[in-house]
């Protein structure tokens, strides 16, 4: 599995993207939410498929060893998104095969890296129309870029993308450009991630003046959320905290509910999934 990843990145470092369908988007019409809006989103950092083995090693540094992505499927599987964001993919190889075992559309893109590896993803049930790349740091060895996916929802257009930002760039800069591309947009957005940071940091305050954190605004399960966290899964010397999020674009969306992904799951990566019940209110009837 490690091997076809690398070969996968080797492939497609020329053009940053991998986009995936193999008829996923005809089957997802008939399954993608339903006609009042609701959908349901999730993000999830899967660790390169690796699960909890070698705590807090690098995954670079284990590209030979076993990658599994059953039990990621299984965990992505037990929570029914419509929508996904993934982080620390290797390659879009595995981004396709994720979304294939799902029945899903995929959208994949590189981080910048002189050897790109791995990236993010947005698998979605409902049809992919278009997508590009945004490259948001070019860190010491660390660079990010996020998917943004165009997606047809009922209908309506939403944005959807998958974040991992960059923890050894503090400069700001990083969250503007995660921001930038819907700055003047009308289109409503999941700002959906691994923002490696804590509620109480001041990076969440400048997210918050435009996007709504949905465990913050849900009807139910906040408590839970905001208590348990979403890393690490084996906490060790490290307590649990919360730095995966979905953020939803202030005044199109209103969330019902929000759980993390944990029991026999909870091993399938050092990242809990993170899930969020949403209505899509923007637009509709």
């Amino acid at each position: 599995m490690a091997r076809w990843g690398i070969v996968s990145a080797l492939l497609a470092a020329a053009v940053g993207f991998g986009f995936v369908s193999d008829g996923a988007a005809e089957r997802a019409e008939q399954s993608c939410g339903d006609a009042q809006g609701n959908l349901r989103v999730m993000t999830y950092n899967i660790r390169t498929a690796l699960g909890t083995k070698n705590p807090g090693k690098n995954p670079l540094h284990q590209l030979f060893e076993g990658h599994d992505i059953a039990p990621i499927v299984a965990a992505i599987a037990a929570a029914d998104p419509d929508v996904v964001a993934l982080q620390e993919v290797l390659g879009w190889g595995q981004a396709g095969r994720i979304a294939r075992a799902l029945e899903m559309d995929s959208a994949f893109v590189f981080h910048p890296s002189p050897l790109p590896w791995w990236g993010n993803a947005v698998i979605s049930k409902c049809p992919i129309t278009d997508k590009h790349r945004v490259v948001t740091s070019r860190g010491k060895g660390n660079g990010k870029a996020m998917p943004v996916a165009v997606l047809d929802v009922g209908g309506h257009e939403v944005l959807a993308t998958s974040i991992h930002r960059d923890r050894d760039d503090n400069t700001g800069i990083q969250i503007q450009r995660m921001m930038t591309p819907f700055a003047h947009s009308d289109t409503p957005v999941l700002l959906m991630g691994d923002f490696n940071f804590k509620p109480n940091d001041k990076r969440h305050a400048v997210v918050s003046q435009a996007f709504e954190d949905s465990a913050l605004i849900a009807q139910s399960g906040a408590d839970y959320v905001l208590e348990r966290g979403t890393y690490p899964v084996i906490a060790g010397s490290k307590k649990h905290r919360r730095i995966d999020y979905v953020f939803l674009s202030k005044g199109d969306f209103i969330a019902s509910d929000v759980r993390v992904i944990e029991g026999i799951h909870a091993e399938a990566s050092d990242h809990l999934g993170y899930v969020a019940d949403v209505t899509l209110t923007s637009g509709t009837d």
